[in-house]
């Protein structure tokens, strides 16, 4: 298998400026590093929310990529008009033009530098572990589709290729740039090219044969009182312990009078995207994820 096209994307969500950034760096200083086996494409996903400093105009570019949606042209916010060109250029979507796709995002959680895969094909996850080996503090984080929409479809952005990932990294507030957070985006991206072009020449690279991946299970909202508003913050124990075990009986709320909520979960979780600004206006504190390592040394 040879990867034609690849498309680095960023802005996605307009007030995350590590992507955006990230773009102008590529455009720099990307064409003296001459990959021969694969055209690049440097993609701004929503100008219109990057020039006005905001996750979105509308709605959230990054849930308006279901097929259905794609399809609906009655759906006519900014967003839902925006999906449908970036579904031209880089798709569409199930016979997609661009192979493989980065969405660069960031985040104000303590996710490090996290590989978020939509598609679990051994091709993405050789690709994981290569950056696992690369790039300090990786984390890998599946979200199955039937565990995030209740079918086999997902609204990402990066569900239109079969093969990429989203890349987050954190913490950062939003809005702002940092020269750390934007390396390691940077490293992390030019380290995925690094691997597509010596895989694309049948060169041998070298990745771990077994990978700790973090499977989305589900999402935990804040407490809510009677008017449903927040009515919690969340408990300082369980502040940026992303990607670490959640046990039974560990604090993860403090409600507004004092009273402590803890976790009920009989089984060992790991939250993932602890207290993450966005998520605020969904009532969402965390998501829990469950820990499996998988073996990736099938031959593709």
């Amino acid at each position: 298998m040879t990867i034609q096209k690849i498309a680095i994307v960023g802005g996605t969500h307009g007030n995350e400026y590590t992507g955006p950034y990230l773009l102008n760096l590529l455009k720099y200083r990307v064409p003296v590093l001459r990959y021969l086996t694969f055209d690049l494409k440097i993609f701004l996903a929503n100008p219109k929310a990057y020039q006005n400093k905001v996750r979105y105009i509308d709605y959230d570019l990054n849930r308006s990529f279901l097929s259905e949606d794609l399809a609906n042209y009655s759906l006519d916010s900014y967003e839902a008009n925006r999906a449908k060109v970036i579904n031209q250029v880089l798709g569409p979507k199930e016979n997609s033009k661009t192979d493989l796709i980065i969405d660069v995002h960031s985040t104000t959680a303590n996710m490090g530098v996290s590989i978020i895969l939509v598609n679990n094909n051994m091709f993405n996850l050789q690709l994981a572990s290569f950056l696992s080996t690369r790039i300090p503090n990786v984390f890998i984080y599946y979200i199955p589709p039937e565990a995030y929409t209740g079918n086999n479809d997902h609204p990402f952005l990066n569900s239109l290729a079969k093969y990429g990932f989203a890349l987050e990294v954190g913490p950062i507030p939003n809005g702002v740039v940092r020269h750390d957070i934007l390396l390691q985006a940077y490293d992390a991206t030019l380290a995925c090219l690094e691997y597509i072009e010596k895989k694309n020449k049948g060169m041998d690279v070298y990745y771990e044969s077994t990978v700790d991946v973090y499977e989305h299970v589900s999402a935990v909202e804040f407490p809510l009182d009677s008017d449903g508003k927040i009515d919690a913050i969340i408990h300082k124990e369980l502040q940026d312990m992303d990607y670490k075990p959640l046990e039974k009986g560990a604090p993860i709320f403090e409600k507004f009078d004092g009273r402590i909520v803890v976790n009920h979960e009989d089984e060992s979780f790991y939250p993932v995207f602890i207290n993450e600004a966005a998520y605020y206006d969904k009532k969402i504190a965390f998501s829990l994820t469950r820990k499996k390592r998988i073996r990736v040394d099938n031959i593709t």
